[in-house]
């Protein structure tokens, strides 16, 4: 029980930090500025989780099959519900059915926001993180929650 409490402690910080360091940037500059700065976050962080998660699993670090066993670490830490569907080699689909970050969103009430915020910050995040095993791939997003539909569908096809 005790592990419990300091994993859900750690993850309502990190989930509370990001939300409160960027309203206080756009309370202090504005909504844009804070976009800005936040994707500038989002360009470091996902290589720092990367490399840790690599450390963590021992992973080498190179292709589909490290990201993909590295990406569920993230997703499950973060409680997403999602679904890994590899098409091919050069093709891997990722469906999620709940996101925390629009969970988040929708609780502050800023859901008319979400579009503008993952247009930037999602393909910025992931494709960090495809960079980080080498990857390169296109992302292509065919469908979001935060355009009002029920689930995210990422493609990632090899370029």
């Amino acid at each position: 029980m005790q592990d419990k409490i300091i994993i859900e402690y750690l993850r309502r910080s990190y989930t509370s930090v990001d939300g409160l360091w960027f309203m206080m940037i756009e309370k202090h500059f504005s909504f844009d500025k804070a976009l800005e700065l936040d994707t500038e976050v989002w360009k470091v962080l996902p290589k720092i989780q990367a490399r840790k998660v690599k450390e963590m699993l021992s992973l080498e670090g190179k292709g589909i099959t490290d990201f993909l066993k590295a990406i569920d670490v993230k997703f499950q830490a973060e409680e997403y519900e999602y679904s890994i569907k590899v098409q091919t080699d050069e093709h891997i689909q990722i469906i999620i059915d709940k996101c925390p970050w629009i969970e988040i969103l929708k609780k502050a009430k800023r859901e008319h926001l979400a579009h503008i915020i993952s247009n930037a910050i999602c393909p910025t995040e992931l494709g960090v993180w495809l960079n980080e095993f080498q990857l390169d791939m296109e992302m292509d997003k065919q469908v979001s929650f935060c355009d009002g539909d029920s689930q995210c569908i990422w493609n990632f096809r090899k370029k």
